[in-house]
């Protein structure tokens, strides 16, 4: 663990530094892109030992073209086992005004908590997604509301529609980010059992890099351990 600590951390220490905007929330998207010419690269340390890398890459002003690697007990004495790489675009429609919020369409190809004995995610994939997001009440409230769609691997020719809404909060100081409330409420429109509740504390130590304290799956219908996550997520240019 610490190796790996060390190898993350000298790695973001070489890169430029550029100003950042997340680009998601615990594992629901919201409206916002890596700029042009940025890249941003996350690394999600969940149980067991995994880790889950994400690269994005803002190759024009709205479109983030990028992919995601999951690789199962990478930390430990177990054998590592990688998982399919999978595909994420993101783009950005509208910025948003006073009276209107920004939108943002795209595609996540990445589930979470690989379930062995199925050979799938228990928790699917985005797929195909849209996003609104919108500042409320007060400022550096963000209210966010999506809706999204895809084909599990055991109904391939079934499409299921989700929807999902989250609130971030951030306190700052002289206009920089120091620390941001995030919670989101995931899977709604189908049973209730499915729906997902989920939180996090995100920390900014430098302009460029920030690191979140996520739980996900609290108070589970279905009866799931909550699980704490650590990501730290990275924006630079190239």
């Amino acid at each position: 663990m610490k190796k790996t600590f060390i190898f993350i951390f000298g790695l973001l220490s070489i890169l430029p530094i550029t100003c950042k905007s997340a680009t998601e929330i615990v594992e629901t998207p919201n409206t916002e892109v890596v700029d042009y010419y940025s890249m941003d690269v996350s690394f999600r340390l969940y149980s067991n030992g995994g880790i889950l890398s994400k690269l994005m890459f803002g190759v024009f002003k709205r479109l983030n073209i990028g992919c995601s690697w999951d690789v199962d007990k990478l930390i430990g004495t177990q054998t590592p086992e990688a998982r399919q790489p999978t595909l994420n675009l993101k783009f950005r429609i509208y910025d948003g005004s006073k009276n209107l919020p920004a939108f943002a369409i795209g595609y996540d190809g990445q589930g979470y908590n690989y379930n062995e004995s199925s050979g799938t995610y228990l928790h699917k994939e985005k797929g195909i997604y849209f996003v609104s997001g919108m500042e409320l009440l007060i400022k550096n409230l963000w209210f966010h509301l999506g809706s999204n769609i895809n084909f599990s691997s055991d109904q391939k020719n079934k499409a299921e529609v989700f929807g999902f809404t989250s609130i971030d909060y951030s306190i700052l100081d002289k206009e920089k980010k120091l620390v941001s409330f995030l919670v989101e409420y995931d899977n709604l429109f189908k049973n209730s059992n499915d729906a997902r509740l989920n939180a996090g504390l995100r920390v900014y130590p430098a302009q460029s890099l920030n690191i979140d304290l996520l739980f996900s799956d609290i108070a589970s219908p279905k009866k799931y351990e909550t699980e704490r996550i650590l990501r730290i997520d990275y924006q630079t240019t190239f």
